[in-house]
């Protein structure tokens, strides 16, 4: 009877819907900057994909529709953080790691602005 309880779970194992998602259409996250501009969220990240929307929801939903790759913010080791745009990144939070480093945002690449902010030090970590 076990035997038989053991292979109806795996015969349901193999035939249970999975999204299989290939690994080398991932793009690895180490920065996100969130800017105003015009008036909408914009979102950028080091691999330079962007997404734009009225809220920091929908500037994800925008990156996460448009970039060429998967993107998981969960990865990033900072937040850039443009003028204006406070209120719209305490959105992000709950895609983010706790343990992500906040440095002020000035325009450019969002890669360079992580790589100073990584070999200076001027990140700060969030308050809980």
């Amino acid at each position: 009877m076990r035997i038989l309880l053991y292979i109806v779970i795996l015969a349901a194992m193999l035939f249970a819907p999975v999204d299989r998602l290939d690994i080398a259409k991932l793009e690895p996250v180490e920065a996100v900057a969130i800017y105003l501009e015009d008036g909408q969220v914009v979102l950028q990240t080091d691999g330079e994909s962007i997404g734009i929307g009225n809220t920091a929801q929908e500037a994800l939903t925008d990156l996460k529709e448009n970039a060429l790759a998967v993107i998981y913010l969960d990865t990033a080791d900072y937040l850039l953080i443009g003028e204006g745009a406070e209120n719209a990144a305490q959105d992000l939070h709950q895609y983010l790691r706790e343990s992500v480093q906040i440095g002020k945002y000035n325009g450019g690449k969002v890669k360079e602005e992580a790589e100073y902010l990584d070999v200076h030090g001027d990140a700060a970590k969030p308050e809980n």
